[in-house]
């Protein structure tokens, strides 16, 4: 069995991939939620991979979570939330080898998901802090518009990994545990 302990972080390979993954999902959800941001590189929200996380955002058994970060010493309407989309790239390539998903297409999926709920959470659709039975309906909801928001998409293997989902061959909660709020 392929696990994520048999891979690394991204290399220098996987960077391109991952910045176009990010383009079109920031470009898509951007779109669908009708941001008043010119383009999803001006949302409060900053993407890391795995050698660029602080030790305390590192994750295991998930491909992604996204963290919120907010000043302890400013009201919520001075500044707003600040967002981390945090990706675990050996978990990522795992999954990515294991079930013969291109990289680009579940990287666009991992970065799509992730950023609908950073969306939520900018359009107040949805709290960063959820009781674990409303987690679970927000993954659903999520991952719903994520499927709509990739349907029809050329992209390779896309069908298959959302039957694996569809079918818990893969588990939606391995995309993350929710968002998690830190204050700095």
């Amino acid at each position: 069995m392929i696990e994520p302990s048999d891979f690394g972080p991204f290399g220098p390979e996987h960077l391109p991939i991952l910045d176009q993954a990010a383009h079109l999902a920031g470009d898509l959800v951007s779109e669908s939620f009708q941001l008043d941001l010119a383009n999803h590189r001006q949302w409060p929200v900053d993407t890391r991979h795995y050698l660029d996380l602080a030790p305390d955002e590192l994750a295991t058994g998930v491909l992604a979570q996204v963290l919120c970060y907010c000043r302890r010493d400013q009201l919520p309407s001075q500044k707003p939330d600040f967002y981390r989309v945090c990706l675990y790239d050996p978990s990522i390539l795992a999954v990515s080898v294991r079930e013969n998903i291109p990289l680009a297409t579940l990287l666009t999926y991992v970065l799509t998901h992730e950023y609908i709920h950073v969306a939520r959470f900018i359009r107040f659709l949805a709290l960063v802090t959820l009781a674990p039975e409303e987690r679970d309906q927000e993954e659903l909801l999520v991952h719903s518009r994520t499927r709509e928001l990739l349907k029809g998409r050329d992209l390779v293997g896309l069908n298959k990994l959302l039957d694996l989902f569809n079918e818990n061959l893969l588990a939606l909660d391995a995309l993350g545990s929710g968002a998690r709020l830190t204050e700095t």
